[in-house]
């Protein structure tokens, strides 16, 4: 049943694409141990490799592989006491995989085993920051139906989502920096 089973050093931090995830986490590198969003990773092993798991050339095939990583980086984070903060996790898979077209009940069935902290940090789309690049084509339009899919997702498998508000970076961080320690972390990055 969703909600059983959550492991409370494992944060999420996840939003609309191009929300500042990464930057906050840059600021947060020194106390927690990060984990870097999978999907990058993805495109950038398979363009470099001449795979065809990307987005614009086997959507499904990158979903299952994003998936995939997705379960890894849990597994090996699992195993640690430390707190962890992941850029993105296996609930977005879903996401990804309705806009994929492809079936999204591996990425359904892996909700419910795999748990992280009940509470989740969220950031909202917010068009003064966003910027595309060459892995991130979305429109900003499309960002904001994005993260109403993502919210969803997050609710309907029962997390708690904790709005990060929108601030200067290290605001932000600060922001997220004091709900990990609200929410129970039970250790930084070095002890405990």
């Amino acid at each position: 049943m969703p909600g059983d089973g959550f492991a409370s050093n494992l944060f999420i931090l996840t939003g609309a694409p191009g929300s500042g995830k990464t930057a906050i986490l840059g600021r947060l590198g020194n106390e927690f141990r990060c984990v870097d969003e999978p999907a990058r990773e993805i495109l950038a092993e398979q363009r470099a490799t001449g795979g065809r798991g990307t987005w614009d050339q086997d959507p499904s095939l990158f979903v299952h592989l994003l998936l995939q990583r997705s379960i890894e980086k849990y597994a090996m984070a699992r195993r640690s006491e430390e707190t962890v903060v992941f850029d993105r996790a296996i609930p977005d898979c879903v996401v990804y995989a309705v806009l994929a077209g492809s079936n999204p009940t591996p990425s359904l069935e892996a909700v419910d085993v795999y748990r992280y902290q009940p509470h989740v940090l969220f950031l909202e789309p917010w068009s003064d920051i966003y910027q595309t690049d060459q892995e991130r084509i979305m429109s900003f339009d499309d960002t904001m139906s994005f993260s109403k899919s993502l919210r969803d997702v997050y609710e309907r498998s029962g997390y708690t989502l904790v709005d990060v508000p929108r601030d200067s970076i290290a605001d932000r961080a600060t922001f997220v920096r004091m709900s990990i320690a609200r929410f129970g972390a039970i250790g930084t990055k070095g002890g405990t």
